[in-house]
């Protein structure tokens, strides 16, 4: 049976029901079902009897799960599922689809540098931006330019290491011929092997071997560190820790940039 909410006459089907009220310019009852015609008399009724039944208006179109709104269902099938159903994409793991969601594709470019109104879609992209000198309104920053900003915002060390004597003098290092072995050009410090000498350098003037200067806010359960911010938002923005969000690493990273405010993720 179907009730009228309005003048609360029964009907054998909806079909009727919904004649019913067309013509009359009545309505279902507020506190009815999304799927079946039972009605109660409270929404946390109503919700409760939907979450039992799995009786929700949206249906998941990989499982029998259902979903009070688009967004719920979003997320399920993008958790559940690794679907995009704005790409109409499946992927084969959380981390691909998390690193999709977060792409250009989906996040726009609204990361913008301060100095030169450049745009990058991730802070990761920003901050690799600024330390590497490239911002040609701001050529005097660097890698470790930056690293003393951030200590200046981030007083009790929630991502940058507290360097005892720190006086950002990096050391400098720099290959000649005699890195050849016979086969390829070798990195003393790690033993990597390179086609070119310009390969090497490029390699030794990198963070690849200097101090690590920033490690993750989740010190005891992840304990990771960093050469470069860069290389830390990159590591907050996967989310692959769960210390936070990647909307809110953007947030943290404009502060950094643009703002006098202290550091922090929440």
């Amino acid at each position: 049976m179907a009730t009228c909410g309005t003048c609360w006459r029964q009907f054998r089907n909806t079909y009727a029901r919904q004649q019913h009220m067309d013509a009359l310019d009545h309505d279902v009852p507020e506190h009815e079902c999304d799927r079946c015609t039972l009605y109660f008399m409270s929404r946390s009724a109503v919700v409760n009897h939907m979450n039992a039944k799995n009786h929700w208006y949206y249906d998941c179109d990989f499982c029998d799960e259902t979903w009070p709104d688009t967004e719920a269902l979003e997320e399920h099938e993008i958790e559940e599922h690794l679907y995009c159903a704005d790409c109409d994409r499946s992927f084969t793991s959380r981390n691909n689809i998390r690193m999709h969601r977060n792409s250009r594709i989906h996040r726009g470019a609204n990361m913008e540098c301060p100095f030169c109104r450049q745009c990058y879609t991730s802070a990761t992209g920003l901050s690799h931006h600024l330390e590497n000198g490239a911002c040609p309104r701001a050529p005097s920053l660097n890698r470790e330019v930056v690293y003393e900003i951030v200590r200046s915002k981030d007083p009790g060390g929630l991502i940058s290491k507290n360097l005892v004597g720190w006086r950002g003098n990096a050391p400098y290092y720099e290959a000649t011929a005699q890195a050849w072995n016979g086969y390829a050009y070798e990195c003393y410090l790690c033993h990597r092997q390179f086609g070119r000498l310009e390969s090497l350098n490029q390699h030794l003037s990198s963070p690849a071997h200097k101090q690590n200067l920033y490690h993750c806010p989740r010190r005891i359960s992840c304990g990771r560190e960093f050469t470069t911010l860069a290389g830390l938002m990159n590591h907050l923005e996967s989310e692959s820790c769960g210390y936070t969000k990647f909307e809110n690493v953007q947030q943290s990273v404009r502060g950094i940039v643009s703002s006098d405010r202290l550091i922090g993720f929440r």
